[in-house]
């Protein structure tokens, strides 16, 4: 992700608003004992082509929001939208205002209105025991005691992998805060928590066993004052993310949703943007939208799938229950982290530890959407020869969803 906002002129934000982190820190849980540290070196960055940075959501948003502008997007608050016709291609506005346009894309979320009318039915849901806690602490605070004044001055991202939990913590907003997620399982009835980031608790809320964690993790739970709550709710991959008609597309989270606070979500729907702007940037008719929607598709379904996966499988290896399995995954970590220098790494083990991340933290979506047009372009040429030639002007209109 980082790589394509430097693409999109968004490089001297990031250097404002982003916060780089040079290695991963794990302990466990329980003890604060150092399992391992995973450093980010440099060939390592040189492979990413871009540095690993943290950032606010709500930056980033800004970020966004303000490039968006001055590229001359309108963006229309408080405007519902309670309907989605695939057929006149057009969505119908809780006030009444029905907007038609060329293709309608799908950017909203979780709770997708866009996604039911482009597979046509319900997607079935399942909600899961896990849940996930956000809290930032102001590092002015975490200063103030001995135990946590030591993340308050480094580049590091801590790790805590405890029983049945992960958690970590990096530094964001300028320096000014820390910021907290909590992965655990709750036992009880969560059906008051949602996948909205608009709900917060007290962190006594949620009936915590804080016999589980190390002091200094009680420490700055402690400190946690309104907590932000996201329940997982795990959804099949979808067929398709274009409707029948070549006219509905799903992009983000309405397309391919993760787990709450994953590595991935933000960033794929970064790629999904480029995707769709880089296919769309060389049309000649309307009559190919149709055939740049198929390679939106193509180019993504897969990647996403991917992603997802991958997600799931970390999640799982890293909140695993007290026991055996968890000692094994600890003495691996150690293992596969005891190399630390990148120039003595052998291959087998540069794809023990990097094999998974670089297949995921390496993909190029500009590079994939090159490789379409370099074989398939000619023929959308060729195809449009025959008759007359337009370009049109696209106008963009982004519809918030109220909530």
């Amino acid at each position: 992700m980082t790589r394509l906002l430097n693409q999109w002129g968004l490089g001297p934000s990031l250097d404002q608003y982003g916060h780089r982190c040079t290695q991963f820190v794990f302990h466990k849980g329980e003890s604060g004992e150092l399992i391992a540290v995973m450093k980010l070196h440099e060939e390592f960055l040189k492979h990413l082509m871009a540095d690993f940075l943290f950032i606010q959501h709500g930056d980033l948003h800004s970020m966004l929001h303000e490039h968006a502008i001055q590229e001359g997007v309108q963006i229309r608050y408080n405007s519902k939208v309670v309907h989605v016709d695939s057929e006149a291609v057009s969505v119908l506005l809780e006030d009444g205002e029905r907007i038609t346009s060329d293709v309608v894309i799908g950017a909203d979320g979780f709770s997708s209105l866009v996604r039911t009318a482009v597979i046509g039915k319900e997607v079935p849901e399942t909600r899961e025991r896990d849940i996930t806690l956000n809290f930032t602490i102001p590092t002015a605070v975490m200063k103030q005691d001995q135990d946590l004044k030591s993340l308050t001055n480094n580049t590091d991202w801590s790790i805590w992998l405890g029983d049945q939990y992960m958690m970590h913590g990096s530094l964001v907003n300028s320096d000014r805060d820390f910021s907290v997620t909590l992965g655990y399982t709750l036992s009880g009835d969560l059906s008051e928590y949602n996948e909205g980031w608009k709900d917060k608790y007290p962190l006594e809320h949620f009936s915590l066993d804080l016999q589980k964690f190390e002091p200094k993790v009680r420490k700055m739970l402690s400190l946690a004052t309104d907590v932000t709550p996201h329940i997982y709710i795990s959804r099949p991959h979808l067929e398709s993310f274009v409707c029948d008609r070549a006219r509905l597309v799903l992009v983000g989270e309405a397309a391919h949703p993760l787990l709450p606070s994953g590595q991935h979500n933000t960033a794929l729907g970064i790629e999904d943007a480029q995707t769709l702007g880089s296919l769309f940037s060389g049309i000649q008719h309307r009559d190919q939208v149709p055939q740049l929607l198929a390679a939106y598709e193509e180019l993504r379904q897969a990647r996403c799938i991917s992603a997802q996966e991958w997600e799931r499988r970390k999640r799982v290896m890293l909140t695993l229950p007290g026991g055996e399995e968890q000692e094994r995954r600890d003495i691996r970590l150690r293992g596969a982290m005891a190399h630390g220098e990148w120039d003595h790494m052998d291959e087998k083990t540069f794809k023990e530890i990097w094999g998974d991340e670089l297949d995921l933290f390496v993909y190029d979506a500009s590079e994939k959407v090159e490789d379409w047009w370099t074989k398939w372009g000619p023929l959308l040429v060729r195809e449009n020869l025959n008759r007359r030639s337009l370009a049109p002007n696209v106008r963009v209109e982004l519809i918030s969803k109220a909530e």
